[in-house]
């Protein structure tokens, strides 16, 4: 944080030459009005998102810490930004569980860090102070301040997560694509709200209701992907995918079409468990969970709970369906899990699965009836030694 906070004087120091205006301030107060105000009607809203998320998480300040670093002087814009990241920590973080002062202070120096930079930027393009007349041009300029904000501050925050985390995957060094998404929608409309202000700062109330709206869409998208999505593994949980296979199941009915369903056990998996521990555990599930989203795509994949998978496969013929069955099993044997390695010949020890195959409509006409059948073939990979594949044909 040292080394931002240095970074910052350094973006500024030529604007410490040319004092703040009482201008300056009289406007520095009028946004921050309203953004203490738009963060206490969204202050239940915003708890409930802190509560759900587990990466990189976009707070909404960016409208009005952004605006401010197009409006207002260096000075003060950080000024704005360190009142609106202080109210923040008091109404919204500072009881969730997980959230520390350091971090939070953290992030609020990344992001002016990033707004002082954007606002250079802006000035050097010659976008600030935004009182000529806006063309083609301005509009251009005003995407790359946007997209020069959000390149600094993702790759901060990416840096630092990688140095202190050892889980490094992409989504935890840049969060979601739909936070980024959201992130690029607050920086817009933080820009929007720098040109309401410049022509009259009246305007900018009509910015709270799509914020406030933003806030709630987001909220749900999290409560969704809680209701949906295994926390371990990141693939669909047990009601999320038996009502996707319905829904496939009926699609393939209506078409005349085939769907194959594979049961996926990982091998001695209480053995894990006990010998290397639940966290190795949890990550062996975590690596096969990334493998069946490789192999066969998010949208198929999920968890039935335990070491138990499954896993859809549209448009497969029996002989197919077990191609792909043997093809998925090999890529599981490669799997290098951290924690996970036999001591004596000092090499990991492979994460091994039995899979149990099935098509719709061959082996019966519900969803019920292929699982059945896709089970009864897992239980035959376990009863030949494991580690195999078995095929339940309609002739079986």
């Amino acid at each position: 944080m040292f080394i931002e906070m240095a970074a910052i004087a350094a973006v500024g120091v030529s604007a410490a030459l040319d004092p703040p205006s009482w201008a300056d301030f009289r406007v520095c107060l009028f946004v921050m009005a309203f953004g203490l105000i738009a963060a206490e009607l969204a202050r239940t809203v915003e708890r409930r998102r802190r509560r759900f998320a587990d990466t990189p998480h976009v707070n909404f300040s960016s409208v009005w810490t952004l605006a401010g670093a197009l409006i207002l002087s260096p000075a003060v814009a950080a000024v704005l930004a360190v009142v609106l990241y202080v109210h923040l920590w008091l109404r919204c973080s500072r009881d969730v569980a997980g959230t520390f002062a350091s971090r939070f202070a953290f992030n609020g120096a990344n992001v002016i860090l990033s707004c002082q930079v954007a606002g250079w930027f802006a000035q050097r393009m010659q976008l600030v102070p935004m009182t000529h007349e806006f063309d083609f041009a301005d509009a251009l300029v005003c995407v790359a301040v946007v997209i020069v904000y959000f390149a600094v501050n993702s790759t901060i925050a990416a840096v630092t997560i990688a140095i202190v985390r050892s889980d490094r995957t992409l989504t935890r060094l840049l969060g979601e694509f739909n936070e980024n998404v959201l992130e690029l929608a607050t920086l817009f409309m933080g820009v929007a709200t720098a040109i309401l202000l410049s022509v009259h700062p009246a305007l900018v109330m009509v910015i709270f209701v799509p914020l406030y709206g933003l806030h709630r869409s987001a909220l749900i998208k999290q409560f969704e992907h809680a209701a949906t999505i295994d926390s371990k593994t990141g693939l669909l949980n047990s009601l999320a995918w038996h009502a996707l296979a319905k829904a496939e199941l009926a699609r393939a009915r209506r078409n005349n079409a085939r769907i194959g369903i594979l049961m996926i056990d990982l091998d001695h998996f209480r053995r894990i468990n006990n010998n290397f521990g639940h966290l190795a555990g949890d990550r062996a599930l975590r690596a096969v969970g990334q493998v069946l989203q490789d192999i066969a795509g998010e949208d198929y994949c999920g968890r039935f709970g335990g070491e138990e998978f499954v896993v859809l496969v549209p448009g497969v013929t029996p002989d197919e369906l077990e191609g792909f069955a043997n093809r998925t099993r090999e890529a599981i044997l490669q799997v290098r899990v951290e924690g996970i390695h036999d001591q004596a010949a000092g090499v990991h020890q492979p994460v091994s699965a039995s899979i149990g195959a099935a098509v719709f409509p061959d082996v019966g006409a519900s969803l019920e009836d292929v699982l059945l059948a896709a089970d009864l073939a897992l239980y035959a990979a376990k009863d030949s030694g494991r580690n195999q594949v078995r095929m339940m044909r309609s002739d079986t």
